[in-house]
């Protein structure tokens, strides 16, 4: 099952993007502008996730730069979106956009519009590039409520960073607060990627342990004006009851991405549905994205265990024969 993106995709199409991108801008908003908010199209939630390289995360599997060919990498995220289980795309602004005209492309090709009953997530904070000395000071720097409005956007995606050691990180709480307050006044979910850091011997170390996730979960949990139309996004760590259970909210699983093979994927994506009440999703990651084979089987069997309660099994099985 071999999948090279470079064929998938060919050399014509990244052509009329760079073109459409260059001449006419306008057609993100005559793409976007009868789109109708598509809500929650599950009780539970499979988002790809594609805001790396805004915040200059570059390296995957010790090559410093494998994120970064982007034709690459949006050519996998759209491959990703061809699954109509997948529920929707967490992304920056260039990322998104990219996909918008693909689909426009493919749309006028005769083919299906991937973007009809998927939620669109905008990235609003990557400030805090990583390795800079700024980093715990993770700005609002990319998509705007307003902007996500105006497209007829799903919500907002924010990543929060918890370092008691670094000063900096005070300043996250405030711009989470002011991403909450806006939400509100928008109407607009909010998906929020909790995490807990120290800062050791000069490096930044996040901390999966129950204690510091339940402290993380619960500082998220109380910003803002309000508390209902929070996501909370958990990393996983081996009693995952106890962090998620800091929260009454909705929480969206954060794998280890460590696995490779397709049934070990399947089983790390899934393995803790059921494990508590609040547990309504998972983000889709690099592990899958970057695969050696074809990542649309694996995307469409996790959505559906996750959707469906059946085996991973059946689930890879039935998506295989999609393909």
């Amino acid at each position: 099952m071999g999948w090279d993106y470079r064929s998938y995709l060919g050399d014509e199409v990244f052509r009329e993007l760079n073109r459409m991108k260059a001449f006419h801008p306008e057609y993100i908003e005559e793409e976007m502008k009868d789109r109708t908010p598509v809500g929650f199209p599950n009780e539970k939630l499979v988002f790809a996730a594609a805001d790396h390289n805004a915040r200059m995360i570059n390296e995957y599997k010790g090559n410093p730069i494998g994120l970064s060919n982007r034709r690459e990498y949006i050519t996998r995220l759209f491959r990703e979106l061809q699954s109509d289980e997948v529920d929707g795309l967490e992304g920056t602004a260039d990322v998104i956009e990219d996909i918008i005209l693909l689909n426009r492309l493919q749309k006028a090709a005769g083919g299906k519009d991937v973007l009809k009953k998927k939620m669109l997530i905008g990235t609003v904070n990557r400030g805090g590039l990583k390795g800079s000395c700024w980093e715990m000071d993770d700005l609002p720097a990319c998509y705007t409520v307003e902007r996500l409005q105006k497209l007829h956007m799903d919500g907002v995606k924010f990543m929060i960073r918890i370092n008691p050691d670094d000063e900096k990180s005070r300043f996250q709480l405030r711009y989470l607060a002011d991403a909450v307050n806006e939400c509100e006044k928008a109407g607009l979910p909010i998906f929020i990627e909790t995490l807990y850091f120290n800062t050791v011997d000069g490096k930044l170390v996040m901390r999966t342990d129950s204690e510091s996730l339940c402290k993380a979960v619960g500082v998220v949990s109380g910003l803002g004006c309000r508390g209902v139309g929070k996501w909370q996004e958990v990393p996983l760590n081996h009693e995952y009851a106890v962090p998620v259970s800091a929260t009454t909210g909705p929480v969206l699983v954060v794998p280890d991405e460590i696995e490779s093979e397709p049934m070990a994927i399947l089983d790390e994506y899934t393995c803790h549905i059921g494990e508590h009440d609040n547990i309504r999703g998972t983000l889709l990651c690099r592990n899958i994205m970057y695969g050696e084979n074809d990542p649309l089987p694996l995307c469409d069997a996790i959505a559906r265990v996750w959707h469906y309660g059946i085996t991973k099994e059946k689930a890879y099985e039935e998506a295989l024969a999609l393909v």
